[in-house]
């Protein structure tokens, strides 16, 4: 471990240095990244960075660890991979030959022994390997769209890495994930938005070759564990560039635009267009990137046959963001291309949002029960799990079934209720207990557990409410920014101003900010209704409207008129401020 820090110290103090030098070097040689319309930034940066990452990162593993020969033979490889990188940052290579660079790199190592052992075929597990360490470089080389991004993403997998190789003893992978650390940390303090210099394709194309090699450089105790540590471990750890990368592909086959170009519609930048800060996008992503990291290192120390449940959960979350973030518009209709017709089709299809709902179910029911099982039996689950496969095939059409008959697959979530929340604890229930019913007769309840069931029902209607109801907790979360708005207080804490205040932070372009309520009953003072606060009476209307910087007032109900609207209307009058009233009737 003294050795570990040494290296990750010198590292990270080589980098900063580097990192200034390559600042202004590139000042004073206009080797810089000039805002273009499909990139994000806006400011002239400087590049070079990348060149700091590579040899803060190099140069103390090759001193401390060089004589172990996969971190030697890593070491060199993925610095020739950014060399490549520093190559088109200069000169532009075309695509194909980066990609023939990438290939003939990442045979190198395949030559020395770095290989996903997955199939038992080894030419199968060369063309595997082969894609993974392809696709991992140039999953980083997409990340970096965004201040800090893919440095910060590359810090969180390391950081996984390392403490997988503290728990292997494998002392030359500790020190090469340490000089990786301190370098991009180095380079980070620059980096970190608002960043004043970018690392280029020098330092993403290293970054992501760096750490897919790096998880095919563990010893052989790794490949003990079987396919958890061989290529589950490896995906968790990498699972928000892997996740960007798959987003972004489909989203643009989906709506007709080029795959392989740059441009602003990557996660991170639809999340700074539903609302989110720079900051905040950046810091989402990294915690999102520690869940995969934290679910990975639980998968290591009690097996996948335990952490499959949150490895899952993980994978269901990335994929309903992913279909809320591909509602947001960051792509003008100008730039769109007609897609083929496979996918216009698919784009095009009626019943789309009832077939993903059918899928998503599919997935959620089959982890319900294998919970229920985890949750049950625990230590005893090995001796139990044959029971889980062999009610499975029962299971899950029957349930299917029940919340197809309940009309689960009809509503638009994006507006859940009271009565949906209430519809779904009706279609798991009785799913279950048709359940019960099915295996009494098919296989007589043998061996099975009545508790099971009660656990598989509680899990399954969490699980279908939750997935229900995402879309709208996500709207909440990522609620845009409405500084710019006009600030309202509405007169009518009831049925009316619940209605208001609803349809003011669900519909935007009313370009208004609910920011309290009146109302001349006492008991609703001080309480709240979707978090807008109910601040006082009508006496208190002019001083609020003062306080509140509130630029309207809207009257929310028909029956507020005599007395309480005539003094409305003389506080907003002396204020100069509009009076509206909501109306709400058929003609």
């Amino acid at each position: 471990m003294t050795e570990a820090m040494f290296a990750g110290l010198g590292a990270f103090a080589l980098s900063v240095a580097l990192t200034l030098i390559a600042e202004r070097v590139a000042r004073r040689a206009n080797f810089v990244a000039r805002p273009v319309a499909d990139r994000w930034h806006r400011q002239t940066v400087p590049l070079l960075g990348g060149v700091a990452i590579v040899v803060g990162t190099v140069a103390p593993t090759l001193i401390v660890a060089g004589a172990h020969r996969n971190i030697l033979v890593l070491s060199v490889v993925a610095a020739v991979m950014g060399l490549v990188g520093l190559v088109d940052d200069v000169r532009r290579l075309p695509p194909q030959i980066k990609l023939l660079a990438q290939l003939v790199l990442a045979s190198v190592l395949l030559y020395f022994g770095f290989a996903l052992k997955i199939t038992g075929y080894p030419l199968v597990d060369v063309f595997i390997t082969l894609f993974w360490i392809i696709g991992i470089t140039n999953a980083f080389n997409l990340l970096d769209n965004m201040d800090g991004l893919s440095s910060t993403i590359a810090l969180v997998a390391a950081a996984f890495r390392l403490m997988f190789f503290v728990w292997e003893s494998d002392t030359a992978g500790v020190v090469a994930s340490a000089s990786f650390l301190g370098a991009v940390a180095g380079f980070l303090l620059r980096n970190f938005p608002p960043a004043t210099i970018f690392m280029g394709d020098a330092g993403s194309l290293f970054l992501g070759f760096f750490l897919a090699g790096l998880s095919l450089a563990s010893s052989t105790a790794a490949y003990s564990r079987g396919v958890v540590a061989v290529l589950v471990l490896p995906v968790l750890l990498l699972a928000i560039p892997i996740f960007d990368t798959a987003f972004v592909t489909v989203t643009r086959l989906l709506s007709g635009q080029r795959v392989h170009v740059g441009g602003r519609d990557h996660t991170s930048h639809r999340l700074v267009a539903i609302g989110l800060s720079e900051r905040r996008t950046l810091l989402f992503l990294a915690a999102l990137s520690a869940a995969g990291g934290g679910v990975a290192a639980l998968s290591y120390e009690v097996g996948l046959s335990y952490a499959v449940v949150l490895a899952s959960l993980l994978v269901i979350c990335l994929v309903l963001l992913g279909v809320h973030l591909s509602r947001v518009r960051v792509v003008p209709a100008a730039e769109k291309r007609e897609a083929g017709t496979v996918l216009r089709l698919l784009a095009d299809f009626q019943y789309k949002r009832q077939v993903l709902t059918l899928l998503l179910d599919a997935c959620l029911i089959p982890l319900a029960y294998y919970s229920a099982y985890v949750i049950r039996f625990e230590d005893a689950l090995p001796s139990e799990v044959s029971n889980f496969y062999a009610s499975l095939p029962v299971v899950l059409p029957i349930q299917l079934i029940t919340l197809a008959a309940f009309g689960l697959y009809r509503p638009v979530w994006q507006y859940i209720g009271l009565a949906d929340i209430v519809r779904i604890i009706k279609a798991t229930a009785m799913g279950v207990a048709a359940t019960l019913v099915a295996l009494v007769y098919l296989q007589r309840f043998a061996g099975f557990s009545r508790t099971v069931f009660v656990l598989d029902w509680l899990l399954l209607l969490i699980l279908v409410v939750a997935s229900r109801g995402s879309f709208r907790f996500l709207a909440e979360i990522f609620r845009p920014r409405r500084d710019s708005h006009v600030r309202v207080l509405i007169y009518g804490a009831g049925h009316g101003g619940e209605l208001i205040v609803r349809e003011i932070i669900n519909n935007a372009s009313h370009q208004r900010l609910p920011v309290g309520f009146i109302d001349d009953d006492r008991s609703k003072h001080r309480t709240s209704i979707h978090g807008v606060p109910v601040l006082g009476g009508l006496d208190q209307l002019e001083a609020l409207v003062q306080a509140r910087g509130a630029g309207e007032v809207i009257v929310s109900s028909e029956k507020i008129n005599g007395n309480g609207l005539a003094q409305a209307q003389e506080v907003c009058q002396k204020l100069d401020v509009p009076l509206r009233r909501l109306l709400v009737k058929l003609e």
